[in-house]
């Protein structure tokens, strides 16, 4: 099928290089003007024409499970027709399938997009927090129904990023319902150009091109609340009902599925909210989609509540929409699972609310009042004086024009006067310094969340709690279902218990124990990340999801068989040469990372006017260098203490990169415990980046690249280590290093100055950190993610394969 005109406008946009904002109604196809140019150019055109990976960011679960599917289905007939594989991925709270986005297309969430670029990696543990940035970097990145992000948090963060990134690709923001000013400004923020679809070209893609009666979908309002007998007295084939709120929707459903009991009806009822295992959770989409997708029964009986989970992108239709008051453009986007495909003819039907939440609060003081609350007082009485009219995408841009152009004006306002403290904010953040409560003002709203697990044995998820089955839930939300475990009558022991850890490796960090600390007060919420509660207080059930007010349902947290037998923590080692192990990381870095390297590294030597090659010779360097600390005489020092202890000692001449370490041994922990005392593991990275320094600035002659290879190599371990403390290098170490020149390229090797090493530091230097990045260049900041990321990805592959 041809793409429509403004599909091949946007594609022709995308693919010179231009960042664009496009608005579409529902249903107008999107995604495929979204993906047209990635897909062609990444079969069709050489390597280097356009970005080789996409990032395609969605502000809900259900849109990526949905596009995944389709993409897997559709990179397989790509593959038979160009013979090339193409890697789709998924990586969301429930379908964490890419945690260090490998992939070459991958759907994610806008929480995972924006706490990776931000190195606080949701997928990821802290000490890894400097892995995914550099994905970003490069990337074509698509941000899908951009209205929906939290202009409070979100909104300024993503902003911040994408101006930062649309300076090395193109980037393309998607909505249906953005006010004219708004779609304006965001074009000036990003030097974007802004495509919008025309009525008629609208009007002509809801008909097919004229060979379908058009839609149409007739708006009401309500004088009273949502409930199950409203939803029932205008249910004929397919209704749907939408709720604010998961409480909210459990209510209604537990009301529905009564009053159909008691009346004998045949009806099919369904409830979706986020708060599902994800296998049931898809099998309630699969439902869905057959019950109200395309191609369902015209005869249909079933009845759908959710929460705003099916409020974009689900591709099913209904004969009523039932909805709570939202915000116009949540509205709008709720409409179009109504009456969605041409010839149908539908109902929506909004409903007053008591509480704003979650959009805003209500104030009686109207000069007080939230923005959304007011928003949405405007839209009932908008909708209230038209109700009975049939909308088009007129109709629709009417109704967000006229009342949501005063709250997108104000957060044009708070944008702008925010902008510069929201940076500042950014930059100290991802400098190292995390004051409490700065990262839940940076990320997306709903992304504020604590993974609880159900379990009455919390110990045997020790092994690796992060991968228990578990539900992430709002912290403001978590604050009122943690008052009622606190205060319900029930015979436990325990009521809430907060996982702690603690570090036994604090540079290298993969050595972590854990443990389980009850806790009473709902102040401690904030600063923990997993909790357990006890299955007699809270439980799941198949049809309802997650249920905090209900607990005996037979339900306990689990872990995968994988994450039982390997995790991230459970690493072992075995003893290995210094030169072995730079070999395995260069070759690493060869075979694995150079080939997702070049394109970013390219754009960025370009963007910043950098000598061509450089970024690449960086990373070569980063990896060449990045273990030369370990060759200090105390680090060796302790290798050979430690070897001693566990019975496996080493010659005097031998340079150890790894010991022996297993993982559960209790003879190795035993030895590191006993010679720490008398010689405690000292760390290198840092440390061998000082040694190196001059080397690298000898060899790269480029002072922005000359401290992002440095924070590399320094933050290799630790991601916002600033400090390096004394050291002195064994006899033997440029001899070591020598050695490993053998396995790079002749243009690295000959760029490489060995009598420029610093044998030795006497007195820790206070002037290090002046050595590191500055988040506050781009370019500087840009080329250190990329390279952070090179090296780390080497170094996990070739340490691999050292313990094979």
């Amino acid at each position: 099928m041809p793409l429509y005109p403004y599909q091949e406008h946007v594609k022709t946009l995308i693919q010179r290089g231009q960042s664009v904002v496009l608005q579409a109604p529902t249903g107008a196809g999107k995604t495929r003007a979204a993906m047209a140019p990635f897909i062609e150019c990444f079969f069709e055109q050489p390597t280097g024409a356009f970005p080789r990976k996409c990032v395609y960011t969605v502000p809900m679960r259900v849109l990526a499970n949905q596009f995944v599917q389709e993409y897997r289905e559709s990179a397989q007939s790509y593959q038979r027709r160009f013979r090339r594989e193409l890697k789709v991925q998924i990586q969301t709270g429930d379908q964490s399938q890419d945690i260090r986005f490998e992939g070459d297309l991958i759907f994610c969430t806008v929480d995972q997009f924006l706490s990776s670029y931000l190195t606080m990696p949701y997928s990821l543990p802290g000490r890894m927090a400097n892995l995914n940035a550099g994905a970003m970097v490069g990337s074509y990145i698509v941000l899908d129904e951009f209205h929906l992000l939290d202009p409070s948090s979100t909104l300024p963060s993503v902003l911040y990023v994408i101006k930062q990134l649309r300076q090395l690709a193109p980037v393309l923001l998607m909505t249906a319902t953005f006010s004219a000013a708004m779609l304006d400004n965001l074009a000036g923020e990003l030097n974007a150009e802004v495509v919008l679809v025309s009525p008629e070209e609208a009007r002509y893609i809801e008909t097919r091109g004229g060979e379908k009666s058009p839609r149409q979908r007739t708006w009401h309002t309500a004088d009273q609340a949502l409930c199950a007998e409203a939803v029932l007295d205008m249910h004929h084939t397919r209704s749907l009902a939408l709720c604010n709120t998961v409480q909210r929707a459990q209510l209604l459903y537990r009301e529905l599925r009564r009053l159909i009991r008691e009346r004998g009806l045949d009806t099919r009822l369904l409830l979706l909210h986020s708060r599902f295992l994800p296998t049931d959770r898809r099998e309630i989409e699969d439902e869905l989609k057959r019950l109200f997708g395309k191609d369902a029964p015209a005869q249909g009986n079933a009845i759908a509540v959710a929460t705003q989970t099916i409020e974009v992108g689900l591709d099913i239709t209904s004969e009523v929409l039932h909805t709570d008051l939202a915000p116009a453009s949540a509205l709008i986007q709720r409409a179009g699972r109504c009456a969605r495909y041409p010839r149908e003819q539908g109902q929506v039907v909004v409903y007053p609310v008591e509480s704003y939440m979650p959009y805003g609060r209500a104030n009686d003081d109207a000069d007080k009042e939230d923005v959304w609350a007011r928003e949405m007082k405007a839209a009932y009485a908008w909708l209230d004086r038209y109700s009975g009219t049939v909308f088009d995408f007129g109709q629709e841009q009417a109704l967000v024009n006229a009342v949501a152009t005063p709250r997108d004006a104000q957060v044009l306002k708070e944008l702008s006067d925010g902008r510069r403290t929201r940076s500042a904010d950014i930059q100290r953040f991802l400098s190292g310094d995390r004051q409490p409560g700065v990262d839940q003002r940076l990320l997306v709203r709903d992304a504020d969340s604590r993974k609880v697990l159900i379990h009455a044995e919390p110990d045997d998820l020790l092994r690796n709690p992060y991968a228990a089955t578990g539900f992430n839930l709002d912290l403001h939300t978590l604050f009122g279902m943690f008052k009622s475990w606190q205060t319900r009558e029930a015979d436990v022991e325990w009521r809430v218990k907060a996982l702690v850890s603690s570090e036994l490796d604090k540079e290298e960090g993969n050595r972590v124990e854990y443990g389980w600390k009850e806790i009473n007060d709902s102040k401690l919420l904030a600063g923990v990340q997993v909790l357990v509660v006890h299955p007699g207080l809270a439980g799941y059930l198949k049809d309802e999801g997650f249920v905090a007010d209900r607990g005996d349902t037979s339900f306990e947290s689990a872990l995968p068989p994988e994450a039982a037998a390997h995790t991230w923590d459970g690493l072992s080692y075995r003893l290995e040469s210094y030169e072995d192990h730079i070999q395995r990381v260069l070759q690493a870095f060869q075979d694995i990372v150079v080939p997702e390297l070049q394109q970013p590294a390219c754009a960025l030597e370009r963007a910043a006017g950098w000598p061509d090659g450089s970024v690449l010779r960086a990373a070569w360097l980063a990896c060449l260098c990045h273990d030369v600390g370990k060759l200090s005489a105390g680090w060796q020092g302790w290798a050979r203490a430690y070897q001693k202890q566990i019975g496996r000692p080493v010659p005097g001449t031998f340079a150890a990169a790894h010991t022996d370490w297993e993982w559960g041994n209790a003879s190795h922990r035993d030895a590191e415990k006993a010679i720490h005392t008398r010689h405690p593991k000292p760390n290198h990275a840092g440390e061998g980046a000082l040694a190196m320094s001059v080397v690298l600035a000898r060899a790269l002659a480029c002072e922005p690249l000359i401290r992002a290879v440095i924070s590399a190599i320094s933050r290799h371990h630790t991601p916002f280590a600033k400090e390096c403390k004394v050291y002195t290098l064994e006899p033997l170490a440029i001899g070591h290093i020598k050695a490993t020149l053998a396995f790079v390229p002749d243009e690295v090797r000959q760029a490489v100055d060995l009598k420029a090493i610093k044998p030795e530091v006497k007195l820790a230097p206070n002037s290090f950190s002046n050595l590191l990045v500055n988040p506050e260049h781009d370019f500087e900041w840009m080329a250190y993610v990329i390279l952070a990321r090179a090296l780390r990805r080497a170094d996990q592959e070739g340490t691999a394969k050292g313990t094979m």
